[in-house]
């Protein structure tokens, strides 16, 4: 009887500590919002409770309430089932949620931070927003849709709207449709961490644990992330970022942008630059750490380099450090490859590639594979295979896929030696001569 008594004061304790925790947020700071199905002390502690049906009302209302009192926005664990899209009147997307421009940091969080990449575990213990099917019914099907966006604005340049989003998932309800998960094109700045993206909403509510079974290719236009419209010293930051089952993952643009380990999968192109309308000529750094490329029909696109008007074109850099590309025509959707990594106007990009790629499912990394379509593309890049030794036998050198402008000290013939030309393999030394 006494150890029963013990029981009760510590689970009487904890859940006082509980809501200790939850009346944390109750500060002039957040506003707080729970699904229908979050825990029923989180249901308690929330400043609003969702029904379970056409959610994306009961959080715009939260949002609003957040931009007229200068508050934040705090959701509780669960799943938000959005039911509608509609016209927000602003000249943007139809869109599920619309973030205000409120002239500062907004901050959009969920409680629990997600650290695996698998969906049925976001389920449990996240915060996910899923656009429901029959939303999709109530627009024709080549409308240009958002799941949440921004307030759109003339343009995203310096509005004064920063947004923090932390620790959210966004299920569209399949890779069919054109839209967008995250619309980031009216946002000044953006910090987003712990946010996963997929395309496979329904199937994942309907118990799928990842996309192995062969997914149909996506719709190009079903995107995860439209990155910003341009920046003014406006950094843009993505952590542990993944967007599975896009037609494009991430459609990146703006300027100082920083991603790290951030992941495409599953999708027709994991990473395309340049591939959406912008206002400013993007031409400060994009720099990919540790991200990661991965089952995709396409290697990454590079589109239009400058602003819509020609104006000023070329030259933007783009430099992935560790860039990890792993290529499997039975994983990919429709189990066929395509496009290597290819520029639309070869030559107008720049940057530094350091990559590696895995040829077949659990397998070392490939030295003989090329990474860049072989039409000119990528000149303007010092890429360079990590597998690839930077000193090697002549045996060895020759059985690399070089890049353009690569060099190799051939121990066997004593000599540095520079690629000239990578689909020909030609080598040639200081003096210019052809080296076998």
């Amino acid at each position: 009887m006494k150890l029963f008594s013990k029981f009760l004061i510590v689970s009487v304790l904890m859940v006082a500590t509980c809501a200790t925790a939850f009346a944390a947020q109750a500060d002039a700071e957040w506003i707080r919002v729970a699904a229908a199905d979050s825990r029923s002390e989180a249901r308690q502690a929330a400043d609003f409770v969702c029904s379970g049906t056409n959610d994306e009302v009961m959080i715009q209302k939260a949002i609003d309430l957040c931009k007229e009192n200068g508050r934040q926005l705090f959701l509780f664990s669960g799943l938000y089932r959005l039911g509608a899209v509609r016209d927000f009147g602003d000249g943007g997307p139809k869109t599920t949620i619309c973030i205000r421009n409120m002239h500062r940091e907004f901050a959009f969080v969920g409680e629990r931070r997600q650290i695996t990449g698998w969906p049925k575990d976001m389920l449990v213990n996240g915060v996910v927003l899923y656009l429901q099917p029959e939303a999709l019914s109530t627009v024709r099907s080549s409308a240009d849709i958002d799941i949440l966006r921004g307030e759109w604005s003339a343009c995203g340049i310096m509005n004064g709207s920063a947004f923090r989003m932390e620790n959210i998932a966004v299920f569209a309800p399949d890779s069919q449709h054109p839209l967008r998960a995250v619309d980031l094109q009216r946002v000044n700045s953006a910090e987003i961490r712990n946010v996963m993206m997929r395309a496979f909403g329904k199937a994942i509510l309907n118990g799928l644990v990842y996309p192995y079974g062969n997914p149909p290719p996506p719709h190009p236009d079903c995107i995860g992330m439209t990155l910003t419209d341009g920046s003014n010293n406006a950094p843009v930051n993505l952590v542990n970022v993944s967007a599975c089952g896009f037609g494009q993952g991430f459609q990146v643009g703006g300027e100082h942008v920083v991603m790290i380990n951030c992941s495409a999968t599953f999708g027709g192109y994991g990473f395309t630059f340049g591939n959406y309308p912008y206002h400013c000529a993007f031409n400060h750094p994009i720099t990919m750490i540790n991200c990661c490329d991965e089952q995709n029909i396409h290697l990454p696109l590079f589109n239009s380099c400058g602003d819509n008007g020609g104006k000023l074109h070329g030259r933007q850099e783009v430099t992935m450090i560790s860039f990890n590309c792993e290529r499997v025509a039975e994983h990919a959707p429709g189990r066929k490859l395509g496009d290597l990594m290819r520029e639309v106007r070869p030559g107008t990009w720049r940057g530094n590639i350091s990559f590696t790629r895995q040829p077949k499912w659990n397998a070392i990394n490939s030295v003989d594979e090329p990474i860049w379509a072989e039409d000119g593309s990528g000149v303007g890049f010092v890429t360079r295979n990590n597998a690839h030794r930077s000193a090697c036998g002549t045996v060895e050198r020759r059985s690399y896929y070089p890049q353009y402008m690569q060099q190799v000290y051939d121990t066997d013939l004593n000599k540095l030696l520079i690629c000239t030309d990578p689909a020909k393999r030609l080598w040639r030394d200081a003096l210019g001569n052809v080296v076998q």
